[in-house]
């Protein structure tokens, strides 16, 4: 059955829910020792009846998921935790670069709150106001093809600061580390321009220090040791604080090839173990750079195994391994990441095929507590959430879908196997798709089969009046740019506005469909859980 309702969702049969759903909750008596010990034999038996279940349905056509509505919240994440980049190449020549264009910044707000991250390899070839010197630089990198030089103005900067301001996003950006001192230390009087120019001008930033140090041999015939580039940060965290940026987020070291064994020269677990034990606290968080695939050798059916998405679970446990030995307390960032590096795969990282890893990357990271995730790139490459005729690919759907019905408060859902071709993520519903401030949650994940799959939600507390939408995602073709929700194409209007997003109406509790090779946001109205409630 097809339900229709706009945005505001103000207008329709649900605006009395919070009448008889507060009744309905406050008439709940307090458990007493008793039924808290009869509850919890109830939930034993539950989950052990969903462990027997998904194990007796034929063709795992049939999944059950467990919902304690007494549990705490699994994990808060920032709540800019989905935002983008725009990769510091783009500077090279602003005159082509659409940062001003009114429908442009449109698209960007559309998925704020966020950072917009400035940076990239260019970042360590950029100077500003101050003529740039090009020297002798080799490289084995088959991907980046300017290395060279290039200097941005104030007039260019005030571009990009009034780009996030207007977008309502937070600026993020990637001074040059590769300018040294004669003694191999970092020479910081191009910065020390840039804040005092945005200082002058009022802008609130945040910053990071060079791009993938851990890798700088490879691309620019430079090496910068870890010790280094932790003193380094510490010279930067002092000129921000005696600069008046002092409440500015610094965050590093930027580092790539986590948990690769076959480029052992560009070991980033090491690299980045060396710079927490050397910067003396100088990051607020730790950063790192996260892709799946490489953007040449990428097969349409990679962005479909479980093995290619099980490597990210990989690569945080070994961050999280290399922050434990160092008895560190500090969260994470992927401060750049994407399906497929060297720009994406053509053809695939910019199609509805990417979603996939994309929306299992938002529900996996925010499981285990990554503060932010920094999806590159925004425009330009392969792997852009808008094309180059400034239209939005799939990814920019599901990043606008995500901020409307996601919030940042993480919940568990359990279930026998979510790390296959059935992967399901929880969160408190976000509070611009609640209804009349009645409870929900969001459940999103996808089905990776090329078949059809149905799916149980049990052990919530849900009222008489609850009800469920589903806004399911497919395509036509796995490489499709176009991407469709409940069947009919996403479009945005003429002047860059968003569609109503129409959901399928279902009764809460019952099995929902999901289809071959979907995605899908199950937004359940009317189900309380004490942890959403909670500031």
């Amino acid at each position: 059955m097809s339900y229709s309702i706009r945005k505001d969702r103000g207008k329709n049969q649900y605006e009395n829910l919070n009448q008889d759903g507060i009744s309905f909750y406050s008439n709940l008596r307090r458990p007493s020792i008793l039924s808290f010990l009869i509850v919890s034999l109830c939930f034993c038996f539950l989950m052990l009846s969903v462990w027997n279940l998904n194990r007796s349905l034929p063709n795992k056509e049939r999944h059950v998921f467990f919902l304690n509505p007494r549990q705490s919240l699994l994990q808060t994440t920032s709540e800019n935790f989905l935002s983008f980049g725009l990769d510091s190449s783009l500077l090279r020549n602003m005159k082509e670069f659409p940062i001003a264009n009114e429908y442009f910044i449109k698209l960007a707000r559309h998925l704020s709150p966020a950072y917009v991250r400035f940076g990239g390899t260019s970042a360590d070839c950029l100077y500003f106001n101050q003529t740039s010197y090009n020297y002798d630089r080799q490289t084995t990198n088959e991907f980046d093809n300017d290395i060279s030089n290039f200097t941005i103005t104030d007039e260019d900067f005030v571009l990009l600061y009034n780009f996030a301001l207007k977008a309502k996003l937070r600026m993020l950006f990637d001074f040059n580390v590769l300018l040294r001192n004669s003694n191999g230390t970092w020479n910081n009087s191009n910065a020390r321009k840039i804040l005092n120019f945005a200082l002058t001008n009022g802008m609130n930033i945040d910053w990071q220090l060079g791009n993938e140090p851990n890798s700088f041999r490879h691309v620019f015939n430079v090496d910068i040791p870890a010790q280094q580039l932790a003193k380094d940060y510490l010279n930067l965290r002092s000129l921000l604080n005696e600069t008046g940026y002092d409440d500015s987020i610094l965050i590093g070291p930027e580092a790539n090839h986590i948990g690769d064994t076959e480029h052992k020269t560009q070991n980033g677990d090491k690299y980045v173990k060396e710079f927490l034990e050397n910067d003396e606290n100088s990051v607020n968080f730790l950063s790192w750079h996260q892709y799946y695939l490489n953007g040449r050798e990428a097969k349409v059916a990679d962005f479909l195994n479980p093995e290619i998405f099980n490597i990210l679970p990989n690569q945080i446990k070994s961050i999280q391994e290399v922050i434990n030995s160092v008895k560190r307390n500090i969260s994470m960032w992927l401060s750049e990441t994407g399906s497929a590096f060297g720009g994406g795969a053509p053809d695939m990282s910019n199609r509805f095929v990417a979603g996939f890893l994309f929306l299992d990357k938002l529900g996996y990271s925010a499981s285990v507590g990554l503060q932010v995730i920094i999806r590159q790139s925004f425009f330009g490459g392969n792997y852009a959430m808008v094309g180059p005729d400034r239209q939005p690919n799939p990814d920019w759907w599901i990043g606008v879908l995500y901020k409307d019905f996601v919030s940042n408060k993480v919940l568990k859902l359990q279930s026998a196997n979510n790390f296959g071709t059935l992967r399901l993520y929880a969160h408190c519903t976000a509070g611009k798709s609640l209804i009349n401030k009645m409870p929900a949650v969001t459940i999103y994940g996808m089905n990776l089969n090329n078949y059809p799959v149905k799916i149980l939600i049990q052990g919530f507390a849900a009222s008489s009046k609850s009800s469920t939408f589903l806004y399911t995602l497919t395509a036509d073709d796995l490489q499709s740019r176009t991407i469709k929700m409940n069947g009919e194409e996403l479009k945005l209007s003429s002047n860059g506005d968003l569609p109503a997003f129409n959901p399928v109406f279902l009764k809460t509790g019952d099995f929902i469909t999901l289809p071959a090779h979907s995605m899908a946001f199950i937004v359940m109205h009317g189900v309380k859980m004490s942890a959403c409630s909670k500031k």
